[in-house]
């Protein structure tokens, strides 16, 4: 047998023999921001087709939006379906309760979804693994989870002997809802040595009352700020948009009881990282913890 024969045969039996993904990348749809962080961070940044308007990490996939390069869906609630399914997608991630009617319908349609609840970081670890396997490369999600631990072990052990502070975390300050006992966000406030005054309600974003919020008497309030943020909006289409005033929440009825507005400990922090479930998440403690305490 020649040797130029032999080296067809031996293509050939390349081809037969070697996975889909060497030959054919997946299409990526996401359409959470954290997703798409994470796919990047796994080295599949190429396989998106799609993102939201709101994915700012890594800064490639905003410069690749700027280019043209990737397509934009919606944001986060106001997906377009019809946009999504346009791209021919053979993988779609998605996100939270707000996204599982959706996650429900693109399944239904026949379309791959992995959907992340975000309950726990229990949870985040497996989600991570199960994209690393849909995207066949699960070494490098088995890495990141154990990066993460790692790290959040640290952080960990730097706030274990920190005094205990009661932290109220209001993620939206109009339908007042706070990170419950069923988000990792709880998880890691108390990694970090805060109390979240309501981190036993059950759900992920259980909703509360300012009523509430005046009882139980927070030493620290945590307001969410991300980049290019309007200011509060109460009426209207867009009501709850934005992010709120020191000013509005002095002016609330009865905030000159509550020991966080009374002692100046109403603080901001970036949203746009703290509600990251994925390589973000030791940031996201750190963030935290410096609020907490005021580092």
């Amino acid at each position: 047998m020649s040797v130029c024969r032999w080296r067809v045969r031996l293509l050939l039996l390349l081809v037969l023999v070697a996975p889909a993904s060497v030959w054919a990348q997946l299409r990526v749809v996401s359409l959470a921001p954290n997703w798409s962080h994470t796919v990047a961070e796994l080295g599949q940044e190429d396989s998106l087709v799609g993102v939201t308007r709101y994915a700012r990490f890594p800064d490639s996939i905003p410069q690749r939006v700027a280019r043209g390069e990737l397509a934009v869906v919606g944001g986060f609630t106001d997906i377009d379906v019809a946009a999504v399914l346009a791209l021919k997608p053979d993988l779609v991630l998605t996100a939270t309760g707000l996204q599982q009617r959706l996650q429900q319908s693109l399944q239904q349609q026949g379309v791959r979804v992995i959907h992340m609840q975000e309950r726990s970081l229990e949870e985040v670890y497996l989600k991570i693994q199960a994209l690393g396997q849909a995207l066949d490369v699960p070494k490098a999600a088995d890495a990141m989870v154990e990066q993460i631990q790692s790290e959040l072990a640290g952080i960990a052990r730097q706030y274990a002997h920190q005094p205990r502070v009661s932290v109220y975390y209001e993620i939206n300050y109009l339908y007042k809802c706070v990170p419950g006992a069923d988000s990792y966000m709880t998880e890691l406030i108390r990694m970090v040595g805060g109390e979240p005054v309501f981190g036993d309600r059950p759900g992920i974003a259980p909703a509360v009352n300012w009523n509430e919020v005046v009882v139980a008497n927070p030493q620290v309030m945590l307001m969410p700020l991300w980049p290019n943020a309007g200011g509060p909006v109460f009426d209207g289409p867009q009501a709850g948009s934005g992010t709120t005033t020191v000013a509005e929440v002095r002016a609330r009825e009865q905030a000159d009881k509550v020991d966080a507005v009374r002692l100046d400990q109403v603080r901001y922090i970036d949203s746009a990282v703290t509600k990251q479930a994925g390589p973000s998440i030791p940031l996201a403690a750190r963030l935290l913890a410096e609020a907490i305490h005021g580092d």
